[in-house]
């Protein structure tokens, strides 16, 4: 079975107790080059770590982490099968793209009596504190899964250079994302594209240049790319091949260990609260996630009050992600369940302390400019502890660094987008 509550296996080196970050050793080095052997469908990968110790990984299908024959190599019962997986993934991420292009925007006045008013600022606390780590001045930002644009204003801040966004939802790219720049007098040149970033080769449908990025940004979203190994590897692939060597993958994601916890100790296939409410399929029952099944595909519905209505999602377990991202030169910096990032970030020394001082983020937020409103509530901390930050490290010498930026097309001039000025890719919804 998968223990998705243990962390991830690193070299005790490479692991400080206690600490914010892990470099994770390199799967490509050849302490820890992966082997498998593949027999009747069924595979097993076995990773040789850099202490010695041994992790075995079962699955069924292609072995994770093995390149995937082409469709001619491919049993016909077993390609139908994936091609059909592939489809319903696909659906799945068009009909979230349709849930957020139908929600409207909401002012601030309408944002401030929402139920999950304070889990929004907090979240939003969050981003703009991780991107205020990782980005930096004259940055050139790609921010997956950009939605409305709503991140636009911290990238402001972080005076970044350029910035390009994409999502999967169409009228939330091409009515709102646009508006929002175009109304806000940003100094640095935007360009937005609408297509699934988790599908598409984004250099050669996007039009974008190689190695051209300093930091990529993906929030609340990469656990849209797990439905699938196939989507998982896209979403990495594009990752690596736009991300700079040195520069910084971030994001926010949910936490599968809280997930799982929370499910075992329900006494249903459901939990949660007032605002978050999170469903497992009835597959899961045994709430034990045999190995069998892979770290891929694992669904639940979520619901958040006044933001996500019966949406699928997917777990993103710590362990096969880092690994994952490993294969394609990704090296772990940081990961910190959210209420252990507000700890490390306002140091905060108890329990208590931390949701205290989580409470009063919200006026940070809102630069104090709003009346005071009721403290953050519990059922909205709680909802926090569902997610965690993430940031990786391209793997790469400075040098190669310089040669990248030098490389990399000038960003131009900070013009209006007009909605044809949006780039329209498969997959689009």
């Amino acid at each position: 079975m998968i223990d998705l509550t243990r962390p991830t296996s690193l070299p005790r080196d490479a692991e400080r107790e206690g600490g914010d970050t892990a470099q994770a050793t390199r799967m490509s080095s050849p302490e820890r080059s992966p082997k498998r052997c593949t027999f009747s469908g069924f595979f097993v990968s076995l990773f040789v770590l850099g202490d010695g110790a041994k992790t075995a990984f079962w699955g069924c299908g292609p072995p994770f982490g093995a390149a995937r024959g082409t469709p001619d190599d491919m049993p016909p019962k077993r390609k139908r099968a994936e091609d059909e997986a592939l489809e319903a993934a696909a659906q799945a991420a068009r009909d979230v793209a349709l849930h957020y292009s139908n929600r409207d925007q909401q002012s601030n006045a309408q944002r401030q009596l929402s139920p999950i008013y304070h889990l929004r600022c907090l979240n939003n606390w969050v981003k703009s504190s991780l991107i205020g780590s990782y980005v930096k001045e004259r940055d050139a930002v790609l921010d997956f899964a950009c939605g409305k644009g709503g991140d636009l204003t911290k990238y402001r801040k972080a005076k970044v250079g350029s910035y390009v966004g994409v999502d999967i939802a169409l009228e939330s790219v091409r009515r709102d994302a646009t508006e929002r720049y175009n109304v806000g007098s940003f100094q640095f040149p935007a360009r937005f594209i609408a297509g699934d970033c988790f599908e598409v080769d984004l250099i050669k449908e996007g039009a974008l240049a190689q190695k051209s990025f300093d930091v990529i940004s993906c929030q609340f979203a990469v656990h849209y790319s797990w439905s699938t190994e196939q989507r998982a590897r896209c979403a990495f692939r594009n990752v690596a091949r736009l991300l700079r060597p040195g520069g910084h993958f971030i994001g926010t994601t949910v936490d599968s260990n809280v997930l799982v916890r929370k499910l075992r100790d329900a006494k249903g296939l459901s939990f949660g609260n007032d605002v978050v409410n999170v469903t497992f399929h009835e597959k899961h029952k045994s709430k034990l996630f045999p190995k069998e099944e892979g770290p891929f595909g694992l669904r639940y519905a979520f619901t958040l009050k006044d933001a996500v209505t019966n949406c699928d999602e997917w777990m993103v377990p710590k362990k096969a992600f880092v690994e994952l991202a490993s294969e394609f030169g990704l090296e772990l910096a940081r990961w910190r369940n959210f209420h252990d990032f507000v700890s490390d970030e306002l140091g905060a020394t108890n329990a208590e302390d931390k949701r205290s001082k989580a409470r009063d983020l919200w006026r940070q937020t809102t630069g104090g400019k709003t009346p005071e409103l009721t403290p953050m509530s519990e059922d909205e901390w709680e909802a926090a502890r569902l997610y965690a930050v993430f940031a990786f490290r391209m793997s790469g010498s400075a040098e190669a660094a310089a040669k990248a930026v030098l490389q990399r097309p000038p960003p131009g001039q900070p013009t209006r987008v007009d909605k044809d000025d949006v780039l329209v890719l498969n997959g689009a919804a």
